[in-house]
């Protein structure tokens, strides 16, 4: 090209002069890639596709984690945490009577403390539990904080009125035959089908045979004067009903009682379940006492602090006390 260009130059007869401006010099760095700009640009990046995978991963999250899923639809108080077993454990459903020093026998004492301080706002000393679905621990949960209120020297009766799934009797191995519909249709007495089960002396109401309509029986007369006979005579009545999502009979006997206490299974409760039993809840005016987290994972925000980290301390000490005392002994002896 330079050369076309002198060619052309002399061929028109002009005389061109040159003069350098600033002499050429190499870069100090490398004009492409530029590392600073490209280190910029990749930071960014990684955070754009982090926050989008992070927004896509909640977004698929269908399962309740924590308290904040449940503060999305109740402004409700959070009562207790109650701890997931270890798989392969030996404890049986009934920690409060089996382990009464374990974890979860702590946990059930400090829903039990929570639930008083509620019932001193409502004074009916009555509370239904429930859960959205099924297999949450709903009957679990109700067992022990029955014996724990028992524990406490109240005089407590649990009644089972899951009607549709009796499993109260199943779980404390006692004859379930008899009892609540026994009593409702008129066939039985009070005295007749109550059993007292435990070292504490809690009573128990079983369910007695599947009736082949439920909720009329539970929302009829005698159900809500034997409820008004059962507050006059126990400190406190826990009543099990169904899942609230799958049939009305939870919401029919809340109306008869101080409130009703929500169980929720920590990772297996689906976030539109609950949802949507909060909202049947809301629609008919029902009150909603608290929550119970059930299968809280123990390395959880649950237990990162309170009792059990008091517990696990006064372990260790008493086993470096065991330790050292007899090493003090012999040096005593020395």
């Amino acid at each position: 090209m330079a050369g076309e260009f002198s060619t052309l130059l002399k061929s028109s007869g002009q005389k061109v002069v040159s003069t350098p401006i600033q002499p050429a010099s190499a870069p100090a760095q490398p004009v492409s890639p530029n590392p600073t700009r490209n280190l910029a640009l990749g930071l960014l990046a990684g955070l754009v596709l982090g926050l989008g995978l992070a927004f896509i991963r909640h977004a698929l999250d269908t399962k309740v984690r924590g308290e904040e899923d449940i503060r999305a639809h109740s402004d409700a108080p959070m009562l207790a945490g109650l701890p997931l077993e270890s798989r392969g454990s030996k404890r049986g459903l009934i920690s409060v009577e089996e382990d009464p020093h374990g974890r979860h026998a702590e946990a059930v004492r400090r829903l039990r403390t929570n639930l008083m301080f509620v019932d001193v706002t409502t004074g009916r000393h009555s509370f239904v539990i429930t859960s959205a679905v099924p297999g949450e621990g709903k009957t679990t949960t109700a067992v022990n904080l029955a014996l724990a209120m028992a524990d406490s020297g109240r005089r407590t009766l649990l009644v089972d009125a899951d009607l549709r799934n009796p499993s109260v009797a199943k779980t404390l191995g006692m004859e379930g035959s008899v009892g609540l519909t026994t009593l409702l249709l008129g066939d039985a007495d009070l005295d007749d089908v109550i059993q007292t089960w435990g070292s504490a002396g809690m009573d128990v109401l079983p369910a007695g045979p599947i009736p082949p309509n439920p909720s009329e029986l539970l929302g009829s007369a005698p159900m809500e004067a034997l409820l008004t006979r059962l507050m006059q005579e126990y400190d406190f009545v826990l009543i099990d009903s169904p899942p609230v999502v799958p049939v009305i009979d939870a919401v029919v006997i809340e109306r008869l009682t101080g409130g009703l206490l929500m169980v929720v299974g920590v990772d297996r409760t689906k976030k539109r379940d609950l949802a949507a039993a909060l909202k049947q809840l809301e629609t008919v005016g029902a009150h909603v006492s608290g929550f119970a987290r059930n299968f809280v994972a123990s390395k959880g925000s649950d237990y990162r602090y309170g009792y059990h980290r008091y517990e696990e301390e006064m372990t260790r000490r008493a086993r470096k006390a065991a330790r050292t005392e007899p090493r003090a002994k012999q040096r005593a002896r020395g």
